[in-house]
């Protein structure tokens, strides 16, 4: 699980990071913030997954997952991501290690993950933001911004929590930025848009949403069209 490093950033304070989860929510952010703030790649790592390979038509395709990193000159920050979760233990430890171990290189401070909240009667349209964090001042700022702490006790699974509890190890701060959601099957970009308001703010960056926004509306004129066949009339029929 290491990375081949092309060359590592110097006096970068924050990293972003986050893997697919439900909803993609984080898969959708990351990519987003990568392409809008025009990120180069500067650490890769192939990894041994998936054991299969899909086919269409008897037609075999295979592609190795991996994972990333990415800087520019001038930013704050460096933002990592990838294609999958780790479906191992020890494999998601290392992968954990392996990111932190170049961040701190680079002068990482700040670790923000981002993940989704699933609540059974979201409003995805428009999504709230929670969080958790690693220290009452992180905290404060990010509920400043419009966030809610999580309420109660949980877990944070897979690489969106445990990246964190192993920056905590380090004596580094930061938080998990969630965005809500309610059908975890579904792609969810509004939850991504809703988290990367948070984001931006934290890594002192502006974003044009225009990408993300026409997908957003994409995806309501669906279920506009979903909920009137739902009703037993084709649109446009009187």
């Amino acid at each position: 699980m290491k990375f081949s490093v092309t060359k590592i950033p110097t006096r970068v304070s924050k990293l972003v990071a986050g893997l697919p989860d439900m909803g993609n929510v984080a898969g959708i952010a990351l990519e987003h913030l990568i392409y809008a703030t025009r990120l180069e790649q500067f650490a890769i790592c192939i990894d041994n997954w998936p054991p299969f390979v899909t086919h269409t038509r008897g037609m075999i395709e295979f592609e190795r997952g991996k994972y990333a990193m990415y800087f520019r000159d001038g930013l704050d920050f460096i933002a990592m991501t990838g294609t999958h979760q780790p479906s191992e233990p020890s494999s998601l430890y290392e992968l954990c290690e392996n990111v932190l171990d170049i961040a701190q290189q680079a002068g990482v401070e700040e670790v923000y993950t981002i993940g989704a909240a699933h609540y059974e009667e979201a409003l995805t349209e428009t999504p709230r933001v929670f969080h958790a964090y690693l220290s009452e001042v992180i905290g404060e700022k990010i509920r400043s911004m419009g966030s809610e702490p999580l309420e109660s006790e949980g877990y944070i699974t897979g690489f969106n929590g445990l990246l964190l509890g192993i920056a905590r190890e380090r004596g580094l701060t930061g938080a998990c930025i969630l965005g809500e959601i309610s059908d975890p099957q579904i792609r969810q970009p509004a939850a991504a848009k809703a988290v990367l308001e948070v984001i931006s703010r934290l890594i002192d960056v502006t974003l044009d949403f225009t990408k993300l926004d026409e997908e957003i509306e994409r995806l309501k004129a669906a279920r506009a069209l979903e909920r009137v066949y739902r009703r037993g009339r084709a649109p446009g029929v009187m």
